[in-house]
């Protein structure tokens, strides 16, 4: 349950920040991936998950860091923080939220588009996005 809590006040404080500030703090990514990386570490020596579930887990965070190395067409810490939040939350909400995430931006950004609200070089901020998808899994429980 403390892992819910953290997650969701972690993302939605850095989606705040991601809209007014236009970027995050190094701190509070790291936080997040610290606590992370422990949360993981016990549940291993828990046995309650093994470490192929931790790589799947950050997966999309690393697909999203190699977009940022290939292209630059995304930010770092969009990256960083989708691999600290699949550790969070496991594979299969990390997943579904990422891929929510996408969908929510994509809607968002057509009309944008179309109405020429914005140009197809702005960048809008992922991390609410991100958030939303978060709850939106959540609330639908979409993962169990």
């Amino acid at each position: 349950m403390w892992q819910f809590g953290f997650t969701a006040l972690w993302l939605l404080v850095l989606a705040v920040l991601d809209i007014k500030e236009r970027h995050v703090p190094v701190w509070m990514i790291a936080l997040g991936g610290v606590l992370a990386a422990a949360s993981s570490a016990v549940s291993i020596w828990q046995g309650t998950i093994q470490g192929g579930e931790l790589f799947w887990s950050m997966v999309p965070g690393a697909i999203m860091l190699a977009v940022v190395i290939v292209t630059g067409q995304a930010g770092w810490a969009d990256g960083a923080v989708l691999a600290a939040f699949g550790l969070l939350t496991g594979s299969r909400a990390c997943v579904f939220s990422f891929t929510l995430s996408m969908l929510l931006i994509s809607a968002v950004s057509l009309p944008l588009l179309v109405f020429r609200k914005v140009r197809k070089n702005t960048r809008l901020p992922y991390l609410p996005f991100l958030c939303a998808g978060y709850f939106v899994q959540v609330i639908a429980k979409l993962v169990e």
